[in-house]
């Protein structure tokens, strides 16, 4: 029989978690030969492209643009055109993600979690000699079958011989409930209902906190050889009523009513803390006016999924219409409306956070909240800069046309070489100055911001840094350049003049110790030195500045070497 290839999404890089799929540059149906593109990856900042390691055609997509999914995830299938649909759906519903954590099992050898419990699918109710749904009984499922000793926890009895204690199972209703009011990924939740885990008690080590598949593996793997304790399935009291209701959807404030509940105490996981249909559901499962479990919720994106949070709408109750039953934001609206036809929805579009929104967001959060910045601006007279540039670029020998951004920054490198202390990293264990300057230069793409480095830009002339600097503008924009090249700057300059921008105040890339913010030329009056008014040419340098590595007299000083450059540019040339 033909084989079939799983492509899963790839670990590049060891803190790699998750990844974003950007774009499918095959299509269901389509075959390639070994080394063919399969599909674009976004990872933080880098886009990278999938390659197939085999040849055939492309049977499953299984993820869809916008998707974040966790590393290891079945994201396609790979397989001759004579494998039959049957046995393709057979091995996407039984395949197990591979474990990807690197961390050392019992007896020094790397299995996957995963693969392990899912191995040992829970017991009928009406098996004789049936525990439930625990990890302990599934582990020992496993091992009855495999011939391995149990996995569960074990106690010697009267007799001397070795037993495994197991709990009695979880009401699966309310277990569904508290799985699916907590943070967690569609994914990890799945899971954890199937295994029986409790996600109120874990804390994800996703963004925000978010729980991962990953995460319930790590949690299933350490519940062995623990006595996992079945859920009070008890009804909770209907708390007492204090103060004004809570804010919640009409679908949610309508269920409430049917059901003769209060919203009082449900705490809302929509936006603003608005109470959704889906926490209604959850506190009446939790109180035991529900008994029957949440439907199934078809798969959705974030974007749609983030939407049916903010109008309360339960993806259960979504009718999907994207390939492969994959509900949309439209069928969200649809199912809204058909919930709530009076409800007054905001008009927005809701634009899903993208691997570098979401990498720029975190670290620029933890700049400003984690540096003591402080802020220093001079006004530079340009006149002499901008006239040797002209005189420049008019010479007919001249390699390319230099632009103003090129002067600046070979100024800021030979500033860095005359102050070195402001060509610093920060770290814990000391600070680190550089015998180079290597200048981080902001440029702007699309969706976000990217640092290229020109590195040994003070040993470079004025040419080789405008060349240098046009190549990785052009490939940041493309979204090609490598990790290498937007990481290890020692300092980072950022020009808004060519957008008008008078004066601004940059936020540090850390660990960097300073960035420079530099403003539009304009003409101002000035006095002249016989007496009289002339105008002259004047651009705004403001240096962003943190003061754990840089003081206020060593920020002026560099700001005062970089402006003798710029006033006197003959010496960006010798």
């Amino acid at each position: 029989m033909a084989e079939i290839h799983p492509i899963t999404l790839p670990k590049w890089g060891i803190e790699m978690s998750e990844g974003t799929v950007s774009a499918w540059r095959l299509s269901i149906g389509s075959s390639a030969e070994k080394g063919a593109e399969l599909v674009d990856i976004e990872t933080e900042k880098i886009v990278n492209t999938l390659d197939l390691e085999v040849g055939g055609t492309l049977r499953r997509q299984l993820a869809q643009a916008g998707d974040v999914l966790p590393v290891g995830a079945l994201i396609a299938v790979l397989a001759d055109a004579s494998v039959p649909d049957s046995a393709i759906d057979a091995f996407v519903a039984g395949y197990r993600p591979i474990d990807v954590s690197f961390e050392p099992k019992e007896g020094g050898a790397t299995a996957s979690p995963s693969a392990e419990i899912a191995s040992s699918p829970p017991r009928e109710s009406g098996d004789p000699g049936a525990t439930g749904t625990t990890i302990a009984a599934a582990s020992s499922d496993a091992a009855e079958r495999s011939g391995t000793p149990p996995l569960g926890p074990r106690f010697r009895g009267d007799d001397g011989g070795e037993r495994v204690e197991t709990a009695s199972p979880p009401d699966p209703a309310l277990l569904a409930a508290r799985n699916e009011a907590a943070h967690a990924s569609p994914l990890a939740r799945r899971l954890a209902n199937r295994l029986g885990l409790d996600l109120s008690t874990l804390t994800g080590t996703g963004q925000k906190g978010r729980i991962s598949q990953v995460d319930v593996e790590k949690m299933a793997a350490a519940s062995r050889g623990t006595v996992v304790p079945a859920p009070v399935a008890e009804p909770v009291p209907e708390p007492q009523p204090t103060g004004p209701e809570p804010h919640a959807s009409p679908i949610a404030q309508k269920i409430a009513r049917k059901l003769g509940m209060r919203l009082h105490g449900i705490k809302g996981t929509g936006a603003r803390g608005r109470v959704s249909l889906a926490d209604v559901q959850a506190a009446a499962r939790a109180r035991g006016l529900i008994t029957t479990p949440a439907p199934s919720a078809p798969s959705a994106g974030p974007a749609a999924r983030k939407l049916a949070g903010d109008l309360g709408v339960d993806l259960s109750s979504v009718t999907p219409t994207g390939p492969k039953g994959h509900a949309t934001k439209q069928d969200v609206r649809d199912a809204a409306d058909r919930a709530a036809p009076a409800a007054v929805t905001a008009e927005y579009d809701l634009l899903p956070v993208t691997g570098m929104r979401r990498s720029i967001a975190t670290a620029l959060v933890n700049a400003k909240q984690n540096i003591p910045h402080f802020y220093l601006t001079s006004d530079v007279t340009v006149d002499a800069l901008l006239s040797f540039r002209a005189q420049l670029n008019a010479r007919a020998n001249s390699p390319r046309k230099l632009s103003v951004n090129d002067l600046l920054i070979k100024a800021a490198a030979l500033a860095l070489m005359e102050v070195p202390d402001v060509n610093v990293h920060w770290a814990e264990e000391g600070i680190r100055r550089f015998r180079t300057a290597d200048i981080s230069v902001a440029v702007a793409v699309d969706g976000g911001l990217l640092t290229p480095v020109v590195r040994g830009a003070d040993r470079l002339d004025p040419w080789a840094i405008g060349a240098r600097a046009a190549d990785l503008a052009d490939r940041a924009r493309k979204r090609t350049l490598t990790r290498e090249e937007i990481s290890g700057g020692s300092f980072t300059l950022s020009n808004l003049g060519m957008f008008g921008i008078r004066q601004f105040q940059a936020i540090i890339n850390p660990p960097q110790g300073a960035i420079l913010a530099v403003g539009t030329t304009r003409r101002e009056a000035r006095e002249a030195p016989e007496g009289g008014v002339h105008f002259v040419s004047v651009m705004s340098l403001t240096l962003s500045c943190d003061h754990r590595a840089v003081d206020g007299a060593l920020g002026a000083t560099f700001l005062a070497a970089l402006g003798r450059r710029l006033e006197d540019p003959i010496g960006l040339v010798l």
